[in-house]
Parts: structure tokens; C-alpha cells; sequence
């Protein structure tokens, strides 16, 4: 399992954040600024920036947002201490992400941190203390009633609560700090609960999604997409998908991870078929041979339906076709030249998509305690 966590700083100032060792996910974030008459009120700031989040990264992944932002609920652990060293009166929640996670077969609740950093205000220091409050916080969210009440949980329903950090850069994509600054963090160290699970969304990763939702906006446009679609999860060794194959929303472990699958029907230009983001650069055939192969594992090479490739990572080589077009070739011939497979990997289409922004950029968010 990949565990990430969470801090709220008091300071003043801008910080970075960086993606964690052995975790699955990525974080956001925020800062305060100091006017004459103090600090500015950030309430209607994180609203604001958790719809935008939400609007143009996560509905597309066909997750939902509880409407409550902002808020605190009480720590019952004094084992939980602050920066001062006093026990903790409360734990943070900007807002709760949520979806039916169709391996586990339960809902998954994200309890989000935003986050924002400028290129050069991120420390190791900054980045321990948040991840260490964002574990206290999801250690007392699991246990907490009052946490259930807020966020409209049904105890009897299957369900896990989750921390995510999503931790954006402001600075015109500059994020090499926050991941240096994530490497100087000894995660072992971090008082992650037993059974706990963190998730960090950093800033590539919020480029990536950001571009991804736009993508999936400019297929529906161009009738390549139905308005209606599903991510699809074949049946794999360990787990068997639970529920119907429609309607299912992306989980936050397939989207950080090295594809996923959009399953459609019929579209105004395109007959039923998939669409698949691609996250890595697609560098070698070699590379390329073994997805084709966990393809077929999926029995998708075993239809008619259309197979498209959106690769998303910007270090995808400039010869990504001919790279994709020899990996065919190498495949079919493991096949021994199986005609009818020759026919349906040729009829496979693969693109990049558009990097909509150098930076996507949500609003400027600030570090508590």
C-alpha cells in the first residue's frame, strides 16, 4: 500500500510540496498573505477554488465533492499535538472528495488538503510538518462521528476515508523544488496509522489531469465522445469489478497510474469503442509490446471496437508513431502473423494530447496549522 500525509502550516509564507516515496497520489495547495488588518480571510477562497478543482479536473473522473468546505472537526486523540507541542483542538478540511471504487467495492472518501507553493518558499521541514498533520487528521477522521455527520456518511455502507494533499505550483510550472524537497522527507518516519492511506496529487500531476479533462471536453466536442461514458476495469487475477460496467468513475490509483480506460458507446463520429490515457513516453517498442499484451490479457484486441491512445506525458519522443507502428509489427510476428490480429492492432489510432497550460492554476490557497 502507498501512504501519503498532510500538514497545515502557520506561517505566512508560500511552500512547496512534493510527491512521496511509495504513495499513489498528489496534493494542492494554497498560502496567506498578510494585509494591514491581518490575515486575509480564506474561507470563500477555498470554496471557490475546491468547485474550480472540481468543475475542471474531477467530474470528468466522475467523482463527486460533498458541498461542505472549509471546516474543522474535533480531535480526539491527545496523542496529536501542533507545532507549539499542545494538544490539537481541532483537525482542517478544505473538502471531501468521494466515489465507488468498483475493485474494493466500497465508497472511497477523500479528505483533501489544497495547497499552493511559489518556486522558491517549499522546504523538506514545511513538506514533513503537513504530511504529518494530515496523517493525525485522517487517524481521527476514521473514528470520528462528528467527521461522519459533516460529511453525510453512512456508517452501515461499506466505506474508507482516505487523506489526499493536492499541491499546486503558482509559478509558472516550476515544480523541480517540490520534488526535491519530497526526497529530503523521511516518509517511513511519518506516524501513519495502521490501515491508513494517503494520496498526493502534485503538480504534474495536476497539469496532466487538468490537460486530460480538456481532452475529454474537445473529443465531446468534436463527436468522438458520447456526453455519457464509463472507466473500465477488467477483471484482473486479485480482483474481479463489482457492479455494472457503466457508470463507473475513475479511481484516484488509476489515474495516478501508467494508463487508464474510458469505455463508450456510440458517438456522433465514431462507433462504440475505448479511449486510453496514456502516462508514460512511450520511448522504446519494447515499451509499447507489453501494454499491447496486457491489452489482449483485457480481451480488448478480441472486438470490433474502436482502440485509441491518448498519450499524456510530456517527454513522449517525437517518433511516438513509429515507435507504436514497430511495437505492432513485433507483436503481430510473436503471434506468428495472425492475420484477423494484425487487422484489429492496425486499427488502433495513437496521439498525443494538448498540454492546455504551462501551469493550471486554481487560486492561491494558505498553510495552517
Amino acid at each position: 500500500m502507498h501512504h501519503w500525509f498532510l500538514s497545515i502550516l502557520t506561517d505566512i509564507t508560500c511552500y512547496h510540496v512534493v510527491p512521496l516515496r511509495n504513495t499513489h497520489s498528489q496534493l494542492y495547495g494554497f498560502h496567506y498573505e498578510k494585509n494591514p488588518g491581518g490575515y486575509v480571510s480564506e474561507t470563500k477562497n477555498i470554496a471557490e477554488i475546491a468547485e474550480k478543482i472540481s468543475k475542471d479536473i474531477f467530474k470528468h473522473f466522475l467523482w463527486e465533492t460533498h458541498p461542505k468546505r472549509d471546516d474543522n472537526f474535533s480531535c480526539t486523540n491527545e496523542q496529536h499535538l501542533g507545532e507549539t507541542g499542545k494538544p490539537k483542538a481541532t483537525h482542517p478540511g478544505d473538502v471531501v472528495f468521494f466515489y465507488e471504487d468498483p475493485y474494493l467495492g466500497k465508497r472511497i472518501y477523500l479528505h483533501t488538503d489544497l495547497k499552493s507553493y511559489a518556486a522558491d518558499s517549499i522546504t523538506a521541514t514545511r513538506l514533513r510538518s503537513a504530511l504529518k498533520s494530515l496523517c493525525m487528521t485522517i487517524e481521527c477522521a476514521k473514528e470520528s462521528s462528528e467527521w461522519r455527520n459533516k460529511y453525510s456518511v453512512d456508517a452501515s455502507e461499506p466505506h474508507e476515508v482516505r487523506g489526499m494533499l493536492f499541491i499546486q505550483n503558482h509559478d509558472n510550472g516550476y515544480d523541480k523544488p517540490f520534488y526535491e524537497a519530497i526526497k529530503k522527507v523521511d516518509l517511513q518516519a511519518l506516524p501513519v496509522a495502521p490501515g491508513s492511506l494517503l494520496h498526493f496529487l502534485g503538480p504534474y500531476d495536476i497539469q496532466r489531469l487538468y490537460s486530460i479533462g480538456n481532452d475529454i471536453i474537445r473529443l465531446k466536442d468534436d463527436g468522438g465522445l458520447p456526453k455519457k461514458y464509463t472507466f473500465y476495469y477488467p477483471d484482473l487475477v486479485m480482483f474481479r469489478r463489482q457492479g455494472d460496467v457503466w457508470d463507473q468513475p475513475a479511481t484516484i490509483e488509476s489515474i495516478t497510474g501508467p494508463y487508464f480506460i474510458i469505455k463508450h458507446g456510440p458517438a456522433d463520429n465514431i462507433g462504440a469503442g475505448y479511449v486510453i490515457y496514456y502516462n508514460r513516453p512511450g520511448k522504446s517498442p519494447e515499451e509499447f509490446e507489453y501494454f499491447l499484451d496486457s491489452l489482449s490479457r483485457y480481451q480488448m484486441l478480441e472486438s470490433d471496437e474502436k482502440i485509441r491512445i491518448r498519450v499524456t506525458d510530456g517527454d513522449a519522443i517525437d517518433d511516438l508513431k513509429s515507435v507504436f507502428q514497430t511495437a505492432k509489427k513485433k507483436y503481430v510476428k510473436a503471434w506468428g502473423f495472425d492475420p484477423a490480429r494484425e487487422f484489429i492492432l492496425n486499427k488502433i489510432e495513437i496521439d498525443r494530447i494538448t498540454s492546455v497550460t504551462s501551469t493550471y492554476n486554481p487560486g492561491d490557497m494558505g498553510w495552517r496549522e
